[in-house]
């Protein structure tokens, strides 16, 4: 199995918190389904793994805070996933849980482009 390099771990991990936000909250049922249920579902075990929480904080991308709080996001994530109960379009627009999700996924996007400005982002991510 071939290893990603840290530009295309960082472009997973923000592809994943992409995903994610209050914003998520006012778009349409299908949208929701598609983008939580059916891309990040895939994605977000590896993208937020602790392998690319290493990599990230190892090559400076992302500082200890960061990792730390993108480790809790997958661990809630995880939690709702095998409870099922909340796995559905309803809860993320409603159920606490989920609006925990969404803010702490806003919080650690706030907080990487208070370390990266845009243009250096895009630098990261090879634009």
């Amino acid at each position: 199995m071939k290893k990603l390099t840290i530009e295309q771990s960082f472009k997973y991990y923000l592809s994943s918190l992409n995903r994610l936000g209050m914003k998520i909250i006012n778009l349409e049922d299908k949208e929701i389904k598609h983008q939580i249920f059916e891309e990040l579902a895939i994605d977000y075990p590896a993208s937020f793994s602790q392998y690319t929480r290493e990599v990230l904080e190892e090559n400076d991308i992302i500082d200890r805070n960061i990792s730390l709080l993108s480790k809790q996001l997958q661990t809630k994530l995880l939690e709702l996933e095998r409870g099922e109960v909340l796995w559905h379009v309803k809860a993320v627009k409603t159920a606490s849980e989920w609006k925990e999700i969404l803010q702490l996924s806003d919080e650690i996007k706030k907080l990487i482009h208070q370390k990266w400005t845009n243009e250096e982002l895009d630098f990261l991510l090879g634009k």
